[in-house]
């Protein structure tokens, strides 16, 4: 029985031509607008991919519809994360999950750069004063001869680094342990606090993992220091977020840049908001159209190798 593949009507017709060339035999359901999904199409659903352009408004009724096709047997997902109870849903049942890590790598890591950017020269201050129309000079700082460490050795701790490095910033790479080959120095994650403290900069790109859940803390922040800068890519559970508002209040963190938070949305009344020194931005840095066609681009890989029965890319072990 031939495959049948569910994804967007949109993913359908960016690449009709090169799905035909890929996978001929594969047939498609459609996700169209909000549209149901016939009890008889989601019988023969196999495959599924979650694309860039269902998130985040399509995105309840995608899974929907992916957690009730009895038949699936893979999915893959744009995102590079996984840590959304969603996705034990699907390796549970034994489906295979993929994922086009690495799509979203470069935007992200220059949003990275944006924040610390912008915190060396007060950009915060500056378009509050800009509202105000005030002609508010002030001398600003550089970030190179500057040290960061970059927190997680992914597709985007690795693009992190390098731009950093480009900028004449110092990277020391935190991950658990060195495997060798690593282009910059090597320190291990479990040495936190004591990392930062030898830092001006951190910026973290960890997946959340239970061990990786709250891993910066008060005393994390406290090392950093009211010169020093911290930026969250990663995932807002990764942050003692309380920790995070009390040490830019009281002036013991220099600013930060944070594009992830717990909840979210974060709520209008969270105290976060008006902290001093603070860039946030909705979790958004890597949503690009070219992080879609990258990511378009990783599953298409993939379907190839599905039909031509070779190992999957990006496989999350279950």
């Amino acid at each position: 029985m031939a495959d049948v593949l569910f994804c967007t009507d949109d993913f359908a017709a960016r690449h009709s031509s090169r799905l035909q060339s890929i996978a001929p035999e594969v047939e498609l359901v459609r996700l169209v607008g909000d549209d149901p999904v016939s009890d008889a199409d989601l019988e023969r659903i196999t495959l599924a991919f979650f694309s860039h352009d269902s998130w985040p408004e399509r995105a309840p009724n995608f899974f929907g519809v992916a957690l009730r096709a009895a038949n699936l047997r893979w999915l893959h997902t744009m995102s590079a994360g996984v840590d959304s109870p969603i996705f034990a849903t699907f390796t549970d049942r034994g489906v295979r999950l993929t994922t086009s890590s690495g799509s979203s790598a470069e935007p992200i890591a220059r949003t990275a750069m944006m924040y610390l950017l912008a915190l060396s020269r007060d950009l915060p201050g500056m378009i509050r004063a800009q509202d105000r129309a005030e002609w508010n000079w002030h001398r600003w700082s550089e970030i190179g001869g500057r040290s960061i460490a970059v927190v997680g050795w992914g597709p985007i701790g690795r693009e992190v680094a390098r731009l950093a490095s480009a900028f004449g910033m110092e990277p020391t790479i935190v991950r658990r342990r060195a495997h060798g080959g690593e282009p910059f120095p090597v320190r291990p994650l479990g040495e936190l606090a004591s990392i930062a403290r030898d830092h001006d900069a951190m910026v973290v790109a960890l997946p959340l993992t239970p061990d990786t859940e709250g891993i910066i803390t008060s005393e994390v922040f406290d090392a950093i220091g009211p010169d020093g800068y911290f930026v969250n890519v990663g995932r807002g559970e990764l942050v003692d977020q309380v920790a995070l508002t009390a040490a830019l209040v009281d002036g013991r963190l220099g600013g930060a840049g944070i594009d992830v938070t717990t909840p979210e949305p974060l709520p209008a009344d969270d105290a976060l908001w008006s902290a001093p020194n603070l860039i946030i931005t909705p979790h958004n840095s890597g949503s690009t159209a070219e992080t879609g066609q990258r990511a378009d681009e990783a599953f298409l890989a993939n379907l190839e190798r599905w039909v031509a029965g070779a190992d999957l890319r990006n496989e999350v072990a279950p």
